[in-house]
């Protein structure tokens, strides 16, 4: 026992020492807006330094942190828009309506005569003039000339009825007739997008019935 007081007022020095100097160094510390002035004593160093750097990180916070702003959305991007472009009508063109005469399929005696008259429209962007004519493209030309005018003007989306006169032929069976349509400069042309249908005429030759 006699051997530990030594020890215990030894501690107990130190430590009075300890706080005597933490309280000492406290007491220095700098107020706000003084400049610290480093001195000998190594705990004030110590606390200064403590301060300076804790202030330094509070400004760079404070200046370093970027401002707020509102954002604004754009409007979409707006979708092109497209003119058509409208298709061009070609010069001449033309367009079945109808068999005003001589459907298909019709009967004649051998050597019968008849007119055909066909009804055809100008789908063209030119006018048909009476220089225009009809003329025989393939088949059988069944009596009738391989060509003739038109027999009126025709304009645009204008009608017109081709007749003709034809002739059965005298061998009993079904024959058919084409035709186109010629221009003043001699290009021929027909019916349908491209111009290169005809228009026909269709017949059914047969015998007549036999005497006892």
């Amino acid at each position: 026992m006699k051997k530990s007081k030594p020890i215990i007022s030894h501690i107990l020095l130190g430590l009075g020492v300890f706080l005597t100097l933490l309280s000492s160094a406290g007491c220095n510390l700098p107020k706000a807006g003084q400049a610290l002035t480093p001195t000998g004593d190594f705990a004030n160093t110590a606390a200064a330094q403590t301060v300076s750097a804790l202030t330094t990180q509070f400004a760079l916070l404070i200046t370093t942190t970027p401002p707020v702003t509102a954002q604004t959305s754009s409007p979409p991007p707006s979708s092109p828009t497209f003119t058509p472009v409208e298709s061009v009508k070609p010069c001449e063109r033309a367009e079945f309506v109808s068999d005003v005469t001589i459907p298909d399929g019709s009967e004649f005696s051998p050597g019968q005569t008849f007119i055909k008259t066909w009804r055809l429209k100008n789908t063209g962007s030119c006018t048909w003039t009476t220089s225009y004519r009809v003329v025989f493209d393939s088949g059988n030309v069944l009596g009738a000339p391989p060509s003739f005018n038109l027999p009126i003007s025709v304009p645009p989306d204008g009608l017109v009825d081709i007749s003709v006169n034809m002739k059965a032929p005298e061998q009993p069976r079904e024959y058919e007739s084409y035709w186109k349509l010629q221009n003043p400069q001699g290009v021929i042309f027909g019916l349908g997008s491209g111009g290169d249908k005809s228009f026909w005429v269709k017949i059914k030759v047969v015998a007549p019935p036999q005497t006892p």
